[in-house]
């Protein structure tokens, strides 16, 4: 056995053994928090075994690509039914699940959006400068093994009556446009995502994301940024409404709700907030789920 079968088996042994109601898990006013290791997590992967270096550091594979962390967060009111909706948000660089949870008031505005939906935030590159995602963005239906094992997880807890999975959001901030853009590549999954939410996180992935969009009109994608990824969403406004005008650009200083529920492909731009308060300033995160294909609870 070579040294990532033995890893990735290590992951998936330590995820079976640990019990399906833990006295880890958080409860509060929001809802209840699941912080937990899963084998179809984003790492570890062959494609960070040496680690990676970023201008002239190196992040090792221990430190920063071993962790299979994934948080769940499960919304109080939540309303199960046969089959369960998710939103999968794909963090920034130089972050952990728990530190994303908190500083970006994810829980807290998934709770205020009053979606009937389950949170889930796998780890990324753990405190690393890095958009690499590891089994999401790299293998072939690596994010449809994922949302299986989540899914399977929540039945076997108690938490849902099965293990279908409904319609999914994705959502990412920054440099977790990694993450989001080999979902729609290679995922599998396209045809159970109805919104695919973008703050600040056009660096690359442009085909992804315009294709996405055109394959079909449910597809519903918006995107807030600031100056940081002007010149991504550009292209992705190129991408999509060629060969016809089919785009909002909206002020985000002054956008409604009623403006971005119209399912057309939309992009808002903000001068006043900075990249890394995005989510969480002005509750955009929860103003955006508002906008999706989501149930209410």
């Amino acid at each position: 056995m070579n040294r990532q079968t033995f890893i990735a088996a290590a992951a998936a042994s330590a995820a079976a053994a640990l019990p399906l109601l833990s006295d880890a898990d958080e409860t509060s006013a929001a809802g209840t928090t699941i912080l937990r290791p899963f084998a179809s997590a984003p790492f570890p992967h062959a494609s960070r075994s040496q680690g990676h270096t970023y201008q002239g550091k190196l992040y090792a594979q221990a430190a920063s690509y071993s962790d299979a962390t994934v948080g769940i967060f499960i919304p109080r009111g939540f309303r199960p039914g046969p089959a369960t909706d998710f939103i999968v948000h794909f963090h920034g660089w130089n972050n952990d699940v728990a530190t994303v949870l908190t500083r970006y008031r994810l829980r807290e505005q998934v709770a205020a959006s009053n979606r009937n939906a389950i949170l889930v935030v796998p780890q990324g590159p753990k405190d690393a400068p890095d958009s690499g995602d590891g089994k999401l963005e790299l293998d072939p239906s690596g994010f449809a093994r994922f949302m299986r094992e989540v899914a399977s997880f929540l039945q076997q807890r108690g938490t849902t009556p099965s293990a279908q999975v409904g319609r999914i959001v994705l959502s990412a901030h920054s440099g977790g446009y990694g993450g989001a853009g080999g979902v729609l590549t290679r995922g599998g999954m396209n045809e159970s995502i109805t919104d695919v939410l973008l703050f600040d996180a056009a660096y690359g992935y442009y085909d992804a994301f315009a294709n996405w969009q055109k394959a079909t009109p449910d597809h519903h994608f918006l995107s807030l940024f600031t100056d940081d990824t002007s010149t991504g969403n550009t292209a992705i406004m190129a991408m999509i409404e060629a060969p016809a005008p089919n785009i909002f650009v909206r002020n985000a200083d002054t956008m409604t709700l009623a403006q971005l529920q119209t399912r057309a492909p939309t992009f808002a731009l903000t001068t006043t907030v900075a990249h890394d308060e995005l989510l969480q300033k002005l509750s955009w995160y929860a103003l955006f789920l508002q906008a999706t294909a989501l149930a209410a609870r």
